[in-house]
């Protein structure tokens, strides 16, 4: 705590003096971020930008697992671009005392380097975000890391993405555009562990939350993503393969009892166009679970057909809607419940959740309201994600909201999170 407070008399110096600033909150989630960056003049020098923010959450109400603390951040950002010689240089680093967990943490969330190899190809090489696919906040052919403790205890949304060491390489064609995206060291989601939010493990038959977290084996190998885009007559047209791991330790070794990381295997397409007042979008995958193609390993996670709709349009004068229908078909469902240990907690053959998103901003676009929620009619759970913000102005940014669960029984997606209800409060200034 006293080092929040220290971090929020940071806060109040640096709001005195107005310097230059730049634009604020820049958004991961564009897939613009990808080709952006070569018209970029050069510049007389590295002008550093950033932020600091002060984040706290609790949770409503006691739980037998954590205390009352969700979020307890104080963050710093700093971040520069520099073009030199027909490279430009992208470095953000954030400087974090994490008080929920009691430790300090520093990120390099950008450190990359983005230059053409000719006409037709670029390339962008070092610590990077990295996204596709079409799903909001569901995604069936991005397999880069996500940060699940940031999502659900209330950090901003771009800290969903969490960062790759990879070489990307773009190609520019008249027929169809191509990225390769190399990681040569496995990049896992920071998952849900334990130590911030209690979760529902079948092996133990209960609801645990180990307090250093679950230690999962680390995978060396590397990853490979493909996509393969074009837009034609206003239609976008992708599709997408990977070669990697599944991002969660959700295998389990049969000898030490330890969660890992299996090999996976996916390819996938979607398609998103103009339809009506709005837009309309479609995604499909197959990820084949290749440690077990039979799906008789009960420790290994099976095969799936993922599929996904959506829907966005205005509704009302600066008040957008969305709606997204989501399937997970499990393949080889029996086998995975006639061997199963605890087939009454295994997954139904077939997961369905419907998504809402409703996005209201003023007519000055400084004040947001909006709220996401999940629901899922086959496990009968979900998440709501209520938000306000509020921008003062270019320097200083509010932002409120929280995380609710509801569930049916204690061991389904959703509903495992039951103790973790939180409503949180972030402080942010930028400079």
């Amino acid at each position: 705590m006293r080092t929040l407070l220290l971090m929020a008399a940071c806060l109040t110096v640096l709001s005195a003096p107005a310097q230059e600033t730049d634009e604020w909150g820049g958004d991961d989630w564009d897939d613009g971020q990808w080709d952006s960056g070569w018209d970029t003049e050069s510049s007389s020098g590295p002008l550093v930008t950033g932020f600091a923010e002060l984040g706290l959450g609790t949770r409503l109400e006691s739980s037998p697992y954590h205390d009352r603390l969700t979020l307890g951040d104080a963050r710093l950002r700093l971040e520069t671009e520099h073009y030199w010689d027909g490279v430009t240089f992208d470095i953000k680093a954030d400087g974090l005392y994490d008080a929920a967990l009691s430790k300090w943490q520093g990120e390099v969330r950008e450190l990359s380097a983005q230059f053409q190899i000719s006409e037709d190809i670029d390339a962008k090489v070092g610590r990077q975000i990295l996204t596709w696919g079409t799903g909001d906040f569901l995604f069936l052919n991005d397999f880069f890391p996500k940060d699940w403790q940031s999502f659900f205890s209330g950090r901003d949304d771009e800290y969903l993405k969490a960062p790759s060491d990879a070489a990307k390489l773009s190609f520019y064609g008249d027929w169809l555009n191509l990225n390769l995206v190399w990681t040569p060291e496995f990049d896992p989601d920071n998952a849900i562990t334990g130590e911030r939010f209690s979760f529902f493990n079948p092996w133990a038959g209960q609801i645990i939350a180990p307090p250093s977290g679950i230690n999962a084996v680390s995978q060396n190998g590397d990853e490979w993503a493909l996509r393969a885009y074009k837009t034609v007559n206003g239609i976008e047209l992708a599709a997408y393969g990977y070669w990697g791991y599944q991002k969660s330790p959700e295998a389990v070794d049969s000898l030490t009892g330890r969660p890992y990381h299996s090999r996976l295997r996916s390819l996938g397409a979607s398609i998103r166009l103009p339809l009506g007042e709005g837009l309309f979008n479609a995604e499909i995958a197959q990820h084949d679970s290749l440690a077990d193609s039979d799906g008789v390993n009960p420790t290994i996670p099976n095969s799936q057909f993922r599929a996904l709709l959506g829907y966005e349009q205005e509704i009302i004068t600066r008040l957008t809607g969305s709606v997204q229908l989501y399937l997970e078909h499990n393949q080889d469902h029996g086998k995975a419940l006639a061997t199963s240990p605890f087939p009454q907690w295994e997954d139904a053959q077939n997961r369905t959740l419907v998504t809402t998103r409703l996005t209201w901003r003023n007519r000055t676009d400084d004040i947001t309201l909006s709220l996401f929620g999940f629901y899922s009619p086959s496990d009968d759970d979900g998440h709501l994600r209520p938000r306000v913000e509020y921008r003062l102005n270019d320097q200083w940014q509010f932002s409120t909201g929280m995380n609710l669960f509801f569930r049916d029984q204690s061991h389904s997606f959703f509903g495992q999170f039951h103790h973790n209800d939180n409503a949180y409060l972030r402080v942010r200034y930028n400079f």
